[in-house]
């Protein structure tokens, strides 16, 4: 039954003409609509899950494609016009279909309602559908009703402490959804959104269809769409699919022209990056960490290990025995002669993939070592406790006796190098913060590729007395509590307090000598390979 009052728009003209890049993404929201061919969906049968129950995938019924994007994420530039074909596509959908419900989602309702909720407005208004008469809105519900019964309703997606599970959705059913600015939210509340697209889909869109919009991020959606931890480009999986945007893929010509020249008035170039070019390799300034002279722009570089890394030369490998979120490894060689630091590579050891272990990070070190030619010899080092003997191993047995035996006693050659104990939290920071200010005229560069770690020293944040604020988060699979930042940033200390350690002694103590390294007939210090 339509909604009371209401009537159909008469004579309603639509002009809308999207620029390539925006009719690439309007082509992967159509309704019944495979994007490789222009065929229409299928669902057909693919097996049985092991309760005998039928299984079934879409399909074009032309190509036969069954990969038919699904979550779709618009993702780049500002002012590409993500936001605007979202906006079209919802109220479009509404006036074509009738009694579908199509949401509109962001972080909080306050950002949806100054955002997108008023572009929504604005192309009804430029489209001649007039409130009350051809739509209506209710501000209490955050609902917009169309004269067909179909309905665009705004959601909040904000993570809340009581609600882990977005159970707030409840059995909510919806057609199609919107997600702006999604990289304000999280991955969970993203899937379970996208569990309730269900109502009236077989009818309609064949295949749920979801949008996400955003800019450039270093979170889940970058890792997920855009670029591995690698910095590689992403495969993305079955059903979803990314269209990237520059603010020269709006139409508009005027707004483009004002909208680019104000953006050429950034002076951060990392923020100009990411807002004009659509740049997923920016690194953002924290002014609250506790590596506060940090600076990508000077301390990343694309490619350093191709560029400086010999495997004639000494490398170190700088281990966390942390198991969650992963073990990590930070591999480094030093240029004592030029006074330079390269990290060349950060290892995970995952715990998906059963490598949060000493035994079998240790291996996966091994094997990328020989793959590097690598016969400059290799030292040890890392957190100290590494050397405490668990009561699950034999005496003499610990986690840096587990990585030289299983890198073995042939070309790898290792040594393992420790301080003594850990460093005092507060003045390492200081003092890695004094080099990455060039302290003794020492320089430090990081390859591109080190996400884990260029996240730690974006993010890790600073307590009052100094040291390192290690909250804890839950991981929402296994329920585990871990620290999210500060593991390869812990090794990144380790690292230039041993091997800086003349600097290091003279930013403690005035260069007394006396310092925390084990100096014992097992542990060698120095390069003597």
């Amino acid at each position: 039954m339509a909604v009371n009052r209401l009537k159909p728009p008469k004579n309603l003209h639509i002009e809308f003409k999207p620029s390539p890049r925006q009719y690439e993404l309007w082509k992967l929201l159509q309704p019944n609509y495979c994007p490789h061919c222009g065929g229409e969906i299928e669902q057909i049968l693919v097996g049985y899950d092991p309760q005998r129950n039928p299984q079934y995938k879409p399909q074009c019924k032309q190509c036969r494609s069954q990969n038919l994007p699904q979550l779709i994420l618009g993702g780049g530039a500002a002012g590409g016009g993500k936001s605007f074909i979202g906006s079209v596509w919802l109220v479009s959908s509404c006036i074509r279909f009738e009694n579908i419900r199509a949401v509109v989602a962001r972080k909080t309702l306050k950002s949806l309602k100054e955002s997108t909720w008023n572009t929504i407005k604005s192309i009804l208004k430029d489209w001649g559908l007039k409130e009350d008469i051809n739509y209506k809105i209710n501000n209490l519900e955050g609902t917009l009703t169309f004269w067909n019964d179909s309905v665009i309703i705004m959601k909040e997606m904000a993570d809340i402490p009581s609600d882990p599970n977005f159970e707030r959705f409840g059995s909510s059913e919806y057609t199609i959804a919107m997600v702006d600015e999604v990289s304000e939210i999280s991955e969970r509340a993203v899937e379970v959104l996208f569990s309730r697209l269900r109502w009236r889909t077989h009818e309609t869109f064949k295949t749920p269809r979801m949008l996400l919009t955003t800019n450039p991020t270093i979170n889940w959606v970058r890792s997920r769409f855009v670029q591995d931890e690698n910095g590689e480009k992403v495969i993305c999986r079955e059903g979803e699919s990314y269209i990237p945007f520059s603010v020269f893929d709006n139409p508009n010509i005027a707004f483009r022209q004002v909208y680019e020249a104000a953006l050429n008035k950034i002076r951060d170039q990392a923020t100009k990056e990411r807002l004009l070019y659509g740049n997923w390799d920016f690194v953002e300034a924290n002014d609250m960490a506790i590596y506060r002279s940090f600076d990508g722009s000077r301390h990343l570089v694309t490619g350093l290990k191709e560029k400086v890394y010999d495997p004639t030369k000494p490398l170190v490998t700088v281990w966390d025995f942390n198991v969650a979120p992963q073990m990590s490894v930070l591999s480094s060689q030093i240029d004592y002669d030029n006074k330079k630091v390269y990290i060349l590579e950060e290892i995970l050891g995952k715990p998906e993939e059963k490598e949060n272990n000493t035994p079998a990070l240790a291996r996966k070190v091994r094997l990328k070592l020989y793959r590097d030619k690598h016969i400059g010899g290799v030292d040890v080092t890392g957190d100290p406790s590494g050397l405490q003997r668990s009561t699950t191993n034999e005496d003499g047995i610990n986690n840096y006796t587990i990585i030289t035996d299983t890198f073995g006693k042939g070309v790898l050659r290792p040594k393992v190098k420790l301080l003594r104990k850990q460093p005092p939290q507060a003045t390492r920071c200081e003092f890695v913060n004094e080099v990455f200010d060039g302290y003794n005229g020492w320089e430090i560069q990081i390859d591109i590729k080190c996400r884990k770690l260029t996240q730690d020293l974006i993010y890790q944040l600073r307590n009052e007395d100094g040291s390192k604020n290690k909250q804890k988060t839950t991981d929402p699979k296994t329920g585990v509590k871990y620290e999210r930042y500060g593991h390869l940033s812990d090794c990144l200390d380790y690292l230039l307090c041993y091997y800086l350690r003349d600097s290091w002694y003279k930013f403690k103590s005035g260069g007394d000598g006396n310092g925390y390294v084990v100096s014992t007939s097992v542990i060698q210090e120095g390069f003597s390979y």
